[in-house]
């Protein structure tokens, strides 16, 4: 069945050009599964502290974003929203699938929670936003965007604007806690793109009243992912590397009276150090903001909807992390009552 689509930009898009992410990407269609990994790790690479070949990720996003997905190899991407509607809930979740801003897990972290939050009663929309090779803010705009296209419909589609939230998973955490406590209703479309003229969707506060953070990037201090959001180049300057780095730091743009956060983790997650979420949650707290948080002791990382078989080499016991489902949803209908 083909899932339908609502593209959230106009004609113009800020960002897009007819260039070839050939620019940028080094492709070899004669890499395997393995050497994504294991020979070309590019920004998975542990041991050392630089990023020099990405030839294997940039092949991995070949092959899933634009062999397989809806991505193009120009600078020519449509971001859009899979909406999965509960008739007649007033209640929206904009739901933000990780990847490490390389791709996007539209089934583990997109179809499954959109799943999820439909049978509690709330509808939900996953979000395909622009990702490596494009650069920041692009991601951010297109998740601004979105929460805007959100409230711009709500009227028509039966939305309680204080009944709209964000979550997000891995990547997609990083993405929802910049895009509700950084991006907010700044704007960031003029440094991208100074020609673009603004719509009635872009004059709409991108606003929320709850946001869940699943397994989060909290923050990107010396982390790699800054090759996939800013570039090879300013990760391997240190300087800019952790300018870029405060830029988008959500611990230090946490305001009273933002919206009440759910934060949830396994702490034996390998790729994201779950105990960033209690310096979050301290300072959301400081704020006065109502915080809920859930560290599990096992889980892993992209448990997401817990459906989908794991790889061997990463499996985890979910018995445990499976809770999360349950008491987002209930933490969120209580939040909304």
């Amino acid at each position: 069945m083909t899932q339908e689509k609502l593209y959230i930009w106009g004609e113009r898009i800020p960002g897009n050009h007819a260039g070839s992410k050939t620019d940028v990407m080094d492709i070899h269609e004669e890499y395997t599964p393995q050497d994504l990994f294991e020979k070309y790790p590019g920004i998975w690479d542990k041991t050392t502290d630089t990023v020099g070949d990405m030839s294997g990720n940039d092949t991995m996003v070949y092959r899933q974003e634009i062999e397989h997905g809806p991505a193009g190899m120009t600078y020519e991407d449509q971001p859009f929203l899979v909406p999965y509607i509960v008739e007649g809930s007033d209640k929206a979740m904009l739901v933000c699938p990780g990847g490490a801003y390389l791709t996007k897990s539209m089934v583990n972290e997109g179809q499954h929670i959109a799943e999820m939050l439909n049978a509690a009663g709330i509808s939900a929309y996953v979000l395909w936003y622009r990702t490596y090779p494009y650069r920041a803010p692009i991601m951010y705009i297109d998740a601004q965007r979105a929460l805007r296209y959100l409230h711009y419909h709500a009227g028509e589609w039966g939305l309680n604007p204080d009944h709209i939230g964000i979550i997000g998973f891995s990547a997609g955490g990083n993405l929802a806690g910049v895009t509700s406590f950084v991006t907010r209703n700044k704007d960031y479309i003029s440094a991208v793109d100074a020609s673009y003229v603004p719509d009635e969707i872009d004059a709409v506060e991108a606003r929320v009243t709850a946001t869940g953070l699943i397994y989060p990037a909290i923050h990107v201090q010396g982390d790699k992912i800054v090759a996939a959001i800013a570039g090879v180049d300013i990760y391997n300057d240190p300087a800019k590397r952790d300018a870029f780095a405060d830029q988008y730091d959500m611990r230090t743009r946490v305001q009273s009276g933002d919206a009440p956060l759910f934060i949830c983790a396994a702490l034996d997650d390998e790729v994201v150090p779950a105990e960033h979420i209690f310096d979050l949650a301290k300072i959301a707290k400081s704020k006065g903001v109502s915080t809920e948080v859930h560290v599990f002791a096992e889980g892993g990382h992209g448990f997401g909807g817990c459906i989908e078989e794991q790889m061997p080499q990463f499996a985890k016991d979910r018995t445990l992390v499976e809770q999360w489902k349950s008491l987002l949803t209930t933490w969120l209908n209580y939040t909304w009552k």
